[in-house]
């Protein structure tokens, strides 16, 4: 049994070995997926709108309103057919399956202000603890968040949910700051 305990252990040790050693030559993999870009003066494009993603998405962010935000945030403006290079707001909109951006860009393709709309969310836990404070035993039924961004203003967080406390359904219209504390809660009739 000992020497059968050495054989496994002095087997194990050999594969290990052989396994660290690099036989052939190493591939390099060109992914599909990644593209660069220039401007017409073949200056590379920055992504101009951090401040956007740092002021709208926090660690409670639901992950499909990242990925949509991120796509607005990297949007180049000048590589769009219906842009003319004017000095003018230029708006697209972008949609996903459960919410869309508005949103308004410069001629450089800084964000200026957008106003987003997506349903289906979970909303934070210090805006659940808010509701569950003010309608003990409540059942959340829906949840629609609405966020209006300004390059110049505050951001605005708006949440529409629909709760069911005591056998009545009730809406609630909850304001919050880009931190996701609670400014206000309405009951809407």
């Amino acid at each position: 049994m000992k020497n059968f305990v050495i054989g496994l252990f002095v087997i194990g040790l050999t594969t290990l070995g052989f396994s660290q050693q690099r036989k052939g030559n190493v591939e390099s993999v060109i992914l599909k997926d990644v593209l660069v870009t220039h401007t017409k003066s073949d200056v590379p494009i920055m992504n101009v709108n951090f401040s956007y993603i740092n002021e709208v998405q926090n660690k409670t962010t639901a992950k499909y309103v990242k990925s949509l935000e991120s796509v607005a945030s990297r949007y180049n403006v000048m590589e769009s057919p219906t842009f003319d290079g004017r000095d003018e707001p230029f708006k697209t909109i972008f949609r996903g399956t459960k919410g869309y951006i508005i949103a308004t860009y410069d001629s450089n393709g800084k964000i200026l202000t957008t106003q987003e709309r997506y349903r289906d969310v979970k909303l934070p836990k210090k805006l659940v603890k808010s509701v569950l404070k003010e309608f003990p035993e409540s059942h959340f039924l829906k949840a629609v968040h609405y966020i209006s961004y300004n390059h110049k203003r505050d951001l605005k967080k708006t949440y529409r949910i629909k709760i069911m406390n005591d056998d009545q359904k009730k809406n609630l219209r909850i304001t919050a700051d880009a931190s996701d504390n609670l400014l206000s809660m309405v009951i809407e009739k």
